[in-house]
């Protein structure tokens, strides 16, 4: 394949089909700020804002699977309003803090007032209860961070608080049990010996983390000065209730198959309170677009849908075409990736409606995945589907993915992505 390199932001006048390879610059600090599996590089919504979005004139965009943000940071930086949703409730707290300007000076005097507090070194009472807690948190690192959960509560300022709330989120993936490299809560056997942590440990890598957080605030408050960014009350992306209201959509559906963001992101969900218990987070995982929690009554039976190229698909993949996994996976996938598109259309339904006349729609995916073996056109295929619920296709781009594996436990059967895919929709009436 022969790619276009470009160096540091992906030019507006690219040709319809352009193979893309970036070498990317440094992102803003607030870009890296909280933990998201899978993120969209900044370039993308950059590139679709300077070559769609008049300049000087305040546009509304929306991102309703906004992850980490990246949508916000760019739609900000350009002097336009955001719209955000997501189901992910570690999501929408990062997200709240890279929709504000917070002074690093008042970060540094909650962590210097708290600290004192982190000398004490009496017992303290781990009231968190989650399946396996004592597998992946040692007894100290409990401990200590159940002493800074309660400090942080104590934190007047909602923005403030919310700061410190994302670099415990980090703290609590970083003192976990789990490899450094590891997106999902999963041991291998050739998992080395994991090093013991003592309170102070803890401790010492919160405040590092806050420090990064303030930093961040510190670049982000020289960038924007008034935000509009705003959280549009819905936790799915499938019920939008706007009608006729957005200049814009830019997004990154999630990944079919690929990634379970309420697992990969367990352990801080119930560290932050953001779930009631275990049967809480998996309610969160029920809501997810494509989710894998389908009762076995259902993906018994062979899904069939309105469109014959899914339909081959699910066939292949229910009768273990190209691989026959343990006994239930073959039919369990097949109706996973029949809920995922048929979540997918509603929300394309909704969508449409939620756009002004001449709004555009860019969606960021894997053009190809594999799911027992069985490849996916998923790029395409979401674009169909959005064909049949009224917009037109008028752009799109590949950009080769440098990093091509997410480092989850997975066969050789569910193949790597090798490119994105940004297509660009429109809505005509």
């Amino acid at each position: 394949m022969n790619y276009k390199d470009y160096q540091g932001e992906i030019p507006v006048d690219i040709e319809d089909g352009t193979l893309v390879s970036i070498e990317r610059n440094t992102p803003l600090k607030m870009y890296g700020v909280g933990f998201q599996a899978a993120k969209c590089i900044p370039e993308i919504p950059s590139w679709f804002i300077k070559k769609y979005i008049p300049s000087g004139k305040d546009y509304k965009i929306l991102d309703p699977f906004v992850g980490s943000g990246t949508t916000i940071i760019e739609t900000l930086k350009n002097d336009n309003s955001v719209y955000w949703a997501d189901n992910n409730p570690l999501s929408r707290l990062i997200c709240q803090c890279k929709s504000v300007c917070v002074e690093p000076k008042d970060i540094y005097a909650e962590m210097a007032r708290m600290y004192g507090d982190f000398e004490d070194e009496s017992e303290v009472e781990v009231t968190m209860k989650f399946a396996n807690i004592d597998l992946w948190f040692q007894k100290s690192v409990q401990e200590a961070l159940t002493i800074i959960k309660d400090q942080i509560k104590t934190i007047a300022d909602d923005n403030v608080r919310n700061a410190f709330w994302v670099a415990f989120s980090i703290t609590v993936r970083k003192m976990s049990e789990m490899e450094d490299s590891m997106i999902l809560a999963a041991r291998r056997a050739n998992n080395r010996a994991m090093v013991e942590h003592s309170r102070r440990d803890v401790f010492e890598n919160f405040k590092a983390n806050v420090t990064k957080v303030a930093e961040a605030y510190e670049e982000w408050n020289t960038v924007i000065s008034e935000p509009n960014s705003n959280d549009i009350g819905t936790n799915d992306a499938r019920k939008i209730e706007e009608v006729d209201f957005y200049d814009a959509i830019v997004t990154s559906p999630p990944y079919i198959n690929a990634m379970d963001y309420v697992w990969a992101t367990k352990f801080e969900l119930h560290w932050l309170d953001m779930v009631d218990g275990d049967k809480g987070r998996l309610a969160v995982s029920d809501n997810e677009i494509g989710t894998e929690r389908i009762p076995a009554k259902i993906y018994k039976e062979l899904a069939v849908s309105d469109n014959e190229k899914l339909n081959r698909i699910l066939a292949d993949i229910y009768y273990g075409k190209e691989y026959k996994a343990t006994k239930g996976q073959n039919e369990m996938r097949s109706r996973v990736v029949y809920k995922y598109f048929q979540d997918m259309a509603e929300h394309f339904e909704q969508a449409y409606k939620a756009l002004k006349i001449g709004g555009k729609y860019c969606f960021i995916i894997g053009d190809v995945s594999k799911i027992t073996g069985v490849e996916i056109p998923v790029a395409n295929m979401l674009k169909e589907i959005a064909e049949n619920k009224g917009f037109t296709e008028i752009f799109r781009f590949n950009l080769l993915l440098k990093n091509r594996r997410l480092n989850i436990p997975r066969t050789s059967f569910a193949g790597t992505i090798k490119h994105d895919t940004v297509i660009v929709l429109e809505k005509r009436g």
